[in-house]
């Protein structure tokens, strides 16, 4: 019995001995990452046939290490949802930004390349091609108004012309008309005398 408990001994303090060649030798507990710890914990535990026995302060502390893992990530994830939503929430407005500089990039090209045309927004070449119609419309309703007038007042000159020598002929006419008229009562009056004088 005494040589079998000697037996496990030594089998334990070598298996100790050789775990503690295998560590690093600056590596405890509280040092490192969690899958150094893990590591540390495992090689430092003494066997038992296919258990490892491991000290209840070290899983307590290992669990404590795991748990102030966690809750740093945890807080990480939440810090990095947090920066990732205000950066959506930035893209977003810088979108929305970009949309409102685009559509008055759009209005002011539009309002660059047109004329407001009775309240209207009309491109620069509409433009000048109504303009120029109405130019040429006027043109035309002048040319045309002259050329009527120019007639109109060539007929009134014509009648007048026309009129003044109807005038005058009817003055003339009235002239010797009168004139006549005149003769005619002398020569009655002359008759007249001539049957009075015989009557006596």
């Amino acid at each position: 019995m005494k040589l079998t408990n000697y037996f496990f001994i030594c089998i334990f303090s070598l298996s100790v001995f050789m775990n503690a060649q295998e560590i690093k030798p600056n590596q405890t507990l509280d040092s490192g990452t969690i899958e150094n710890q893990f590591d540390y914990v495992i090689k430092k535990s003494y066997s038992y046939k296919e258990y490892k026995n491991i000290k209840l302060d070290w899983l307590n502390r290992l669990k404590k290490a795991v748990n102030d893992s966690l809750n740093i990530n945890r807080k990480e994830l939440a810090d990095l949802k947090v920066a990732l939503d205000s950066k959506n929430t930035e893209i977003n407005t810088l979108t929305t930004s970009l949309e409102t500089s685009k559509k008055n990039v759009a209005q002011l090209n539009l309002e660059k390349t047109s004329i407001n045309f009775f309240g209207t927004l009309v491109s620069k070449p509409l433009y000048n091609t109504i303009l120029w119609s109405i130019i040429g419309a006027l043109l035309a309703l002048l040319i045309v108004f002259i050329i009527r007038f120019s007639r109109s007042n060539s007929i009134t000159k014509t009648t007048n012309d026309k009129f003044d020598e109807l005038e005058s002929e009817y003055e003339n006419h009235k002239h010797n008309s009168l004139e006549r008229e005149q003769q005619l009562r002398r020569k009655l009056q002359d008759k007249i005398n001539k049957q009075q004088r015989k009557g006596k």
